[in-house]
């Protein structure tokens, strides 16, 4: 009896001790917005930056009049900077959002880096700049993304990006454009540079010399988990943005993202609980 309360005591402990470590993974990497940027924008929250063309000053600032026909939006760009190592193994993904009360949370999921996938393109489209480690998520549909009725005194309109990518250094939002129905520019912030071609695969692995780099005898299954883990990402982005509520600015992409991870943690707290039952059999083993 003594023996089975202890060996539950310990289960539970492993596993109250994995769940510890879940929120310090729950959200995305932080975006550093420009100072330029921040100036005439809003970051509620740090992997979530917006700025409003339409909406209430008094919670922040507003580019009333900077788009005179918001009706004519039909997409958006920000130029980013990451660590170029990190977009190559660990890659990043989120999405370029267009809010208004008449569209609710309008998400477009990006992927990035090592998280891009030729089978499974994405609305927002990332293109490689002459600049190493600088890329452009340009995001432009073929009908506008705002209502003619969000330029009115009580509504709001807001163009702005979101990252669920926990791992990466860092993203640094430096610019940013509000485009119209062909690509032109209906406003523009911040230090943006010219995209040069799509990103269809990380660089790293452009420029390998073809070599199998996986040691004799051992198989790819890190390669395997990683792709899982986009695939897991990608289900979760498309699950965050059906499930729209209110017209809150919250972003419901990085939290459907974090479940993913919470989930893995509670993986990981069962095999924790596994090894700590595995040493109390051997203690009790070596008594006997």
């Amino acid at each position: 009896m003594k023996i089975s309360k202890i060996l539950a005591g310990m289960s539970a402990a492993a596993i109250v001790a994995s769940m510890a470590m879940i929120p310090a993974s729950a959200a995305g990497t932080k975006l550093n917005v420009s100072d330029d940027l921040a100036k005439i924008g809003r970051q509620t929250q740090d992997d979530l930056f917006a700025v409003f063309f339409n909406g209430d000053e008094s919670e922040g600032a507003v580019n009333k009049d900077a788009i005179s026909d918001l009706g004519a939006v039909y997409g958006a760009s920000f130029t980013i900077k990451v660590d170029n190592n990190d977009w190559n193994t660990i890659g990043g993904g989120g999405s370029i959002n267009f809010n208004s009360k008449s569209g609710d949370w309008n998400a477009k999921d990006w992927a990035g880096g090592s998280w891009v996938e030729d089978d499974k393109p994405k609305d927002t489209l990332c293109y490689t700049t002459e600049e190493e480690g600088t890329y452009v998520l340009e995001y432009l549909g073929d009908a506008p993304v705002f209502a003619t009725t969000d330029g009115d005194a009580d509504n709001y309109a807001a163009v702005g990006i979101n990252n669920w990518a926990a791992d990466l250094k860092g993203i640094d939002v430096v610019g940013m454009k509000v485009l119209g129905a062909d690509g032109n520019v209906l406003f523009e912030a911040g230090s943006n540079k010219d995209k040069k071609e799509v990103q269809k695969k990380p660089v790293a692995e452009e420029s390998s010399s073809g070599a199998d780099s996986t040691p004799s005898g051992t198989d790819s299954k890190k390669d395997d988990s990683k792709k899982d883990d986009k695939s897991s990402a990608a289900a979760t982005s498309t699950a965050a943005t059906s499930s729209k509520s209110g017209t809150t600015t919250t972003a419901t992409s990085s939290a459907a993202a974090s479940d993913n991870v919470a989930a893995t943690g509670a993986t990981a707290g069962l095999a924790l609980a596994g090894v700590a039952l595995a040493g109390a059999a051997i203690v009790i083993s070596k008594r006997k």
